[in-house]
This record gives C-alpha cells, structure tokens and sequence, in this order.
C-alpha cells in the first residue's frame, strides 16, 4: 500500500468514529495549546520588557550607592550601602571627563508620589532632580519648553518641566509654559513640558516632574534619605566602546578616585538594563520549564489515550486485518496502517492545538499591554510533539496488529 492510500484509509476510520477520536486527542489538543499560548505570552512578555527599558539606553550606566534587582539579606546590605560616600558635582564632572564618556548628568531621585497643585486641579508625580545635562544622556523630548540651563541649576530657581499626564490633568487646553505650580508646599514656574512616553513596567512614565537637581538636593537632606535619596550619575558610552568594557574602564577610574586597595571591595554600583534584562530571562526561564512539564503531562495522557483507543481499534478490527493479510498484505503494511492511522489522529490534534494557540495570542494581544506573538518555532514543536506522540504511543497497538495470526484474525467475531 502506497503512503496515500494509507493516510485515505486513516482518515476513513477516524471519521466513521468521529467523536471518540476528537475526545482522544484532547490531551494532544490540551497539550500544544498549552506550548503556542505559553510561548506566546513570555515573548509577549520578553518584548514588552525590552521595549520599556530601551528608554534606558543601551549605553547608558546608572552609577549609585544601591544595587538593583538586589536578592540577598536586604536589611544588612541596605544598612552596608547607605554608610557608602555620597556621590558629589565633582564626580560628575570627573565621570564627564573620562576619554570614553560621551556625557554625564546628575540626577536625585525625590519622591515617588507628590502632590502638585494648580487652581484646585491636582495630580500625583514623581518628582526628580536633574541637571542641564540630562535632557542628553536621559534621551528626553520636550513638547513645549525649554530644558534647564546652567544657571538654573547653579542658582536654584524654582522652576519645573511636567509630563504630559500632570499637563493634561493640570492645564488642560491651557498653555502651562510660564505658569506657576504648586509642588508640595513651594511655587514653581513651569519652563518646559514633556512628550507623551507611556508606560514603563508598570510604571507611568508622564507623572514626571523634574526640578533642578541642587534644589532636589535640599528636599533629600531635609528628610535624611541616606541610601535612595544619593545622588546618581547618568553616563554615556561613546558609540565606539562596548559596555563591558567601558563598564570596567569606569569602575576602575572610579575606584582610583575613592583610593581603593586591591584588597577593597567597591563602594559603589554600575548599574545596566542588562541586569533588568538578565532577570527577566530568569523568569521566563522558569515559565518556560513549568510550560514544558504542563505540556509534557498533558501529551503524556494524549498519548496514553491514542494507544488505548488504538488498541481497542486493533480488537475491533480484527478480521478486517485477516482478511487484508488474507488478500496479500504484508505485516509491515498493517503495521504502516495503524502507525498513520495515530499519526493522523495526533497531527490533527496539534493542528487544532496551533490554531487554538494562535487564537488565544491574539485575545492576549488585544486585552493586555503584551505584544503577544506565536513564533514559527513554537508552531514547529508543537506539531513535532504531536506527531512524536503519535509514533511512540502508536507503535505498540500497530506492532500489536502486525503480529495477529491470519487464521485466528479470519476466525474473531
């Protein structure tokens, strides 16, 4: 019998038992489901991530007293960190003037969440110290406005550039450029507003109020913020040097302007979005290694399923196979016969499986921030999965049916 003769005949027995064959498959359909959606959603996931941090830069380091993403004894390494030196101006401007540095700015985080105020309106931001320096290595755009000049920062001046969300809330047709705000308890002029940049992680990244950075300096010492209230370098590498070796060209500089010994453990961070980046592998690895036992269990019972129904399809076929053995079909033939009959039976299951996967990304896509996608790969194993399936628990009823005696087979009623 010719392959196409075999797949004809498959399909012919599979049909005239059509729902004892759907609900045998439903641990193959269960199964690669499971892979295509799961895989989907952590790409959805790993390309959410990468797109928010690229607004870090991929050559831009945070230089802190703290370590990101820290997972050891917090309590101990916070008390360590916050007894660390301060970083001043004048490392600023060291940093700035290392030959592999395109540019360097301070920044001092603030608070979080405060209120800020203009003719009853109010809305929560995040406020932040900046320089004259940042709007080029935070790779700000401004939608109205000015940046901060020197003087601004050197003097002190009471003046602010607001995200898009605190301009909508705040002024909304209004021209906010000029105005004076309320952030806390002090007046500030508002000099520049910010594009609209959406979210990041989670976070919303037009809340952003940014002040100058000596006057964020003030509210940090006011409130004694010893670790997260530093303040921290932004640099950028030049385009020509790599990160990982501008990183340790700059922990070096950094440790001879400290007069560290070889012996001395830094007293500083270099923090990337590679460690953000390298975190979230982590846990997409795990996802990926709870997707595979999900899968696996639930094509083992496919699995297990087909050869149960394959077997009780051998018995009930019985004379039909003597009487093809009768006729001059080979053991080898039966065997093909029933080996594609749960082949066709797990490849259609996989297909369903694609096609429900498929459907369950795009829903994924629609509802959530996720930019869910089902990767040519994953359609591959899924189908390879069931089409293995298929093979090895198949293999024993065919083997089974090849083996059956032509005179007892002739005989079975």
């Amino acid at each position: 019998m010719d392959l196409g003769v075999l797949i004809r005949s498959a399909f012919l027995s599979l049909f005239a038992t059509k729902s004892r064959s759907l609900l045998t498959t439903l641990g193959v359909i269960i199964g690669v489901t499971t892979v295509i959606a799961m895989v989907s959603i952590v790409d959805g996931i790993n390309k959410y991530v990468y797109s928010a941090l690229s607004v870090l830069g991929t050559k831009s380091v945070y230089i802190q007293k703290y370590k990101w993403l820290n997972v050891g004894n917090r309590r101990e390494e916070f008390r360590k960190w916050s007894r660390y030196p301060d970083f001043t101006f004048e490392d600023v401007e060291f940093v700035k003037s290392l030959p592999f540095i395109e540019d360097a700015a301070a920044v001092q985080n603030v608070l979080s969440s405060i209120r800020i105020r203009y003719r009853g309106e109010s809305v929560s931001g995040a406020l932040v110290g900046v320089d004259d320096a940042s709007f080029r290595v935070l790779n700000e755009e401004l939608s109205s406005g000015r940046w901060f000049s020197y003087m601004d920062v050197i003097e002190r001046r009471r003046v602010c550039i607001i995200g898009y969300e605190v301009r909508d809330v705040l002024f909304d047709n209004e021209d906010p450029i000029g105005k004076t705000i309320r952030i806390g308890r002090h007046s500030y002029v508002v000099i520049g507003t910010l594009k609209k940049k959406g979210s990041t992680l989670g976070n919303s990244q037009d809340n952003m109020v940014y002040i100058p950075v000596t006057l964020a300096q003030n509210y940090a010492r006011r409130w004694r913020m010893r670790l997260w209230g530093s303040l921290s370098i932004v640099a950028l590498f030049k385009d020509d040097v790599e990160l990982e070796q501008g990183i340790e060209k700059l922990r070096i500089a950094l440790r001879k302007r400290r007069h560290l010994s070889f012996d001395e453990d830094d007293n500083f961070f270099i923090n990337t979005q590679e460690q953000i980046v390298s975190a979230y592998r982590k846990i997409t690895g795990g996802i990926y290694l709870a997707m595979i036992a999900i899968a696996s269990l639930s094509l083992l019972v496919g699995g297990i399923g087909i050869m149960n129904i394959m077997l009780v399809s051998v018995t009930e076929r019985t004379r039909e196979i003597g009487i093809r053995m009768a006729v001059g079909a080979r053991r080898k033939d039966i065997l093909l016969q029933f080996l594609v009959e749960a082949n066709i039976l797990t490849l259609t299951g996989g297909i369903i499986g694609v096609a429900l996967g498929f459907i369950l990304a795009k829903i994924i896509a629609l509802l959530t921030p996720l930019k869910a996608s089902v990767a040519l790969w994953s359609v591959i194993l899924g189908v390879g999965f069931s089409m293995i399936v298929g093979i090895f628990f198949g293999l024993y009823p065919a083997n089974k049916a090849s083996k059956l005696d032509p005179v007892e087979a002739l005989r079975y009623e």
